[in-house]
């Protein structure tokens, strides 16, 4: 922000101290404390500007005495003295600069984080009549209107964190800002001052996070008014919204579902329309290559009584998708807990040989909270399988990974998140005939794995092992 001043003048000075006058206009581009929609400046009725010492001790305070418009008189009594060539800075709206706490709109930007500066210098002093040089009022920041979007469509945020090199918090820290503003909106106004980089923008919505880096470094030059339409990305998996899927590799693949649960299992090839498995039942679906089925039920286990579901495949197939679409049918992208019960998908593809790693799209175990042998023997067999399910969850339950994926001879990686493996068994014999060389994953705060000495219940000797 520009904003000049005509000469500053004292009146004849009352009891108590001078008076300070100064005739201010603020810049049309400039972002200063009354903003208006369209991103014009006028001086609003409560502006208050500081005056500085060179020292940085406060002398005064100066109001408008007309209000309304771009050009203002402003007013302050001093509270001491000044004498020839003392240095005075006037600071508005507030001393001391600091960006954190933004609610992402004009009318705040306007009331606490629209800096300006504008640096004085008595010129004349005598028999309390005082002048000084021009002020000019320089913007400390920039103002950014971030346009969110989801595509084509308005992204209403809770919250929109912004980081980049050089973003200034206050007057001597830089680091991230987030800005919250009263209620979800998709039209995000920030004062950023500093940025002299790659900036990054992450939002957050409902229970999910968008993100958005540019491609290249960014200045904001200050006094200036950027809007800007951004197009963000969810970071949740897209995986967690598609039901769990087969789908064949080449022609004549015939995929069979045994239903032991105790309601009906829905499968589909279009995700539109939907048959039932009724309990006990099994259903025979024939796929050419590149074809898909889906499934989905609204089942706590798929072993109840000692007897397991299965789906088994006559050709090779990739396995895909969320797995919780079996235990919600149209809830399933945001479940993170398995139902109450035991033995929830135990041995649900136990043995079969043809299910495959896609090597683009994952298959999502996303359950961080777990139930006794919950995937028991879910992947025993499975020799097709080179990369295991994310498992995400920290504390385990009985059982829980028991031969889990025992005979996997081609399995070569393993995430696994866990930091509390005491439970009774939950990880007893599961990697038992993995392939003798892959990566372990693990919790960077885990260290309770080397205690165990049994190799198949642990990390598979001979595998590299990182951290997360």
């Amino acid at each position: 922000m520009t904003a000049c001043s005509s000469d500053l003048a004292l009146e004849h000075r009352p009891q108590g101290g001078d008076v300070l006058v100064v005739d201010a206009t603020k810049d049309g581009r400039a972002q200063t404390r009354g903003l208006t929609n369209n991103v014009q400046t006028i001086w609003s009725e409560g502006d208050a500007v500081a005056v500085l010492t060179a020292d940085g001790s406060q002398i005064g305070t100066m109001t408008p005495l007309n209000t309304g418009s771009a050009t203002a008189r402003l007013k302050a009594n001093l509270t001491s003295p000044v004498a020839l060539n003392d240095a005075l800075t006037l600071v508005f709206p507030r001393t001391g600069q600091d960006y954190t706490g933004q609610v992402g709109t004009l009318a705040d930007i306007a009331a606490r984080y629209d800096y300006a500066t504008a640096a004085v210098r008595i010129r004349y002093v005598e028999d309390g009549i005082v002048s000084a040089t021009n002020a000019v009022f320089q913007n400390q920041q920039a103002i950014v209107k971030f346009s969110l979007r989801d595509g084509a469509n308005p992204l209403p945020v809770t919250s929109l964190s912004i980081a980049a090199d050089g973003l200034k918090q206050n007057a001597t820290a830089t680091g991230e800002l987030t800005i919250t503003p009263a209620a979800a909106t998709s039209d995000i106004y920030a004062a950023l001052s500093g940025v002299n980089g790659k900036v990054t923008l992450t939002a957050t919505v409902g229970d999910d996070t968008y993100t958005y880096t540019t491609a290249n470094s960014q200045t904001f030059e200050n006094g200036a008014y950027y809007p800007i339409t951004v197009s963000m990305k969810s970071n949740r998996d897209p995986m967690l919204g598609n039901p769990l899927t087969l789908e064949a590799v080449g022609d004549g693949t015939q995929i069979t579902f045994i239903n032991k649960s105790k309601g009906n299992v829905q499968v589909s090839k279009n995700l539109t329309d939907w048959e039932n498995i009724a309990p006990e039942a099994s259903r025979n679906i024939s796929l050419s290559a590149g074809e898909k089925v889906y499934f989905r039920g609204n089942n706590a286990s798929y072993y109840p009584d000692n007897e397991a579901s299965s789906i088994t495949c006559t050709d090779p197939c990739y396995v895909y998708g969320n797995i919780m679409s079996l235990v919600n049918a149209t809830a399933f992208d945001k479940l993170t807990s398995l139902p109450d019960g035991n033995d929830t998908f135990r041995s649900l593809f136990e043995n079969n040989t043809q299910i495959m790693s896609h090597p683009d799209k994952e298959l999502l175990l996303p359950a961080t909270t777990l139930q006794p042998n919950c995937y028991r023997n879910m992947f025993a067999g499975c020799t097709g399988l080179t990369k295991a399910p994310v498992l995400p969850a920290s504390t385990l339950r009985a059982g829980c990974y028991q031969s889990m994926f025992t005979g996997c001879l081609n399995l070569a990686y393993i995430k696994c998140m866990a930091t509390d493996i005491s439970a009774t068994g939950c990880t007893s014999n599961w990697v038992n005939g993995v392939k003798a060389s892959g990566t372990f994953v693990k919790a960077s705060s885990m260290e309770g794995w080397s205690a165990i000495t049994d190799d198949a219940s642990g990390i598979p000797p001979g595998w590299k092992v990182t951290s997360e």
